[in-house]
């Protein structure tokens, strides 16, 4: 029993505990035991790790007091090689990591300022109206990654990434566009209402096309499921008003039939609240956006969008 109060028998005991402690954690993260856990899968392999450190602490002890003096000696150079490895892997791992993560224009030079986006609060779409939105999570994702439509299954999911958007929050908690290429120009950005549209043109099972410069019709893939695929009619029910535009003239009616009758209702805002194949049924209310009346309006034709939309009041 003396044996296991000797100083070699000690550094047996915290090398035991270190090891196994790393061992543990990478045993149960490979089990994917804190797989969709949130903040409490951390938790989970520290738990997991600390039963495997005192399981390997006990033991250690009871090894001590049994073995000989050279077998622990001999231990010990075991357990600091193992620990030795493990350390220097996970160091390199953390190299590789950082290098992955790092878009390689940001490694290479600093990034132009990314063109200015318009006004949102109107917005007319002259050009394909695709499919409709992507809206980046950048909640889950800090990082977006930009994919070539033309390479060699970009479509499954498992090309290399040619450039990327980077989310950070700002010192106000907001969060901001911290890195963009200078070619991003989508639809529309403004974080601080939480609004980064950008067009789709395909979507695919795993991948979605998308206009990532509005005025040059450059396209990226995106990963399908790193942020949410928002159609027309669900996008064009979610904005605060249309406007019925100028070179596209037309009535509003009572019904959605090119015959119906007209609703002559005076008003200040329409106000979308269902959507029918290319009608919109609208509330006509007054400048306090109080309903004075419902009518219809074609809201587009084939791929040319007809009204005018007011994202906010």
């Amino acid at each position: 029993m003396k044996k296991a109060l000797k100083p070699y028998s000690f550094l047996f005991y915290f090398l035991s505990i270190f090891v196994f402690f790393i061992l543990g954690g990478l045993f149960s993260n490979f089990l994917g035991v804190a797989k969709n856990q949130g903040l409490a899968g951390g938790a989970i392999v520290f738990f997991y790790a600390l039963m495997a450190a005192l399981g390997a602490l006990v033991l250690a002890i009871i090894i001590a007091g049994r073995v000989k003096a050279k077998i622990i000696i001999v231990s010990n150079f075991v357990l600091f090689s193992v620990l030795a490895f493990l350390l220097l892997l996970g160091y390199l791992r953390f190299l590789e990591k950082e290098k992955n993560e790092t878009p390689p224009q940001k490694r290479e030079m600093v990034p132009k300022p990314t063109v200015p986006v318009q006004s949102i609060r109107h917005i007319v779409f002259d050009n394909e109206m695709g499919q409709g939105f992507f809206r980046p999570d950048y909640f889950e994702n800090e990082k977006i990654f930009f994919y070539s439509p033309y390479g060699e299954n970009a479509w499954n999911g498992v090309a290399e990434p040619i450039d990327s958007l980077v989310f950070a929050k700002n010192q106000n908690g907001q969060y901001i566009v911290q890195y963009a290429p200078p070619y991003f120009f989508p639809e529309m950005v403004k974080l601080d209402y939480d609004w980064l549209m950008i067009k789709v043109l395909t979507s695919g099972k795993f991948m979605v096309e998308v206009e990532i410069n509005r005025e040059t019709g450059q396209t990226v893939l995106l990963d399908k499921f790193s942020g949410d695929l928002v159609y027309w009619p669900e996008f064009i029910l979610s904005i605060n008003s249309v406007e019925i535009l100028e070179k596209h003239p037309q009535k509003i009616l009572v019904k959605p039939l090119e015959n119906a009758a007209a609703n002559l209702t005076a008003y200040e805002f329409l106000q979308p609240i269902a959507v029918r194949g290319d009608w919109l049924k609208v509330n006509l209310t007054d400048g306090d956006f109080s309903i004075l009346d419902q009518g219809w309006i074609k809201w587009r034709s084939d791929d040319e969008l007809l009204v005018r939309y007011n994202l906010f009041s």
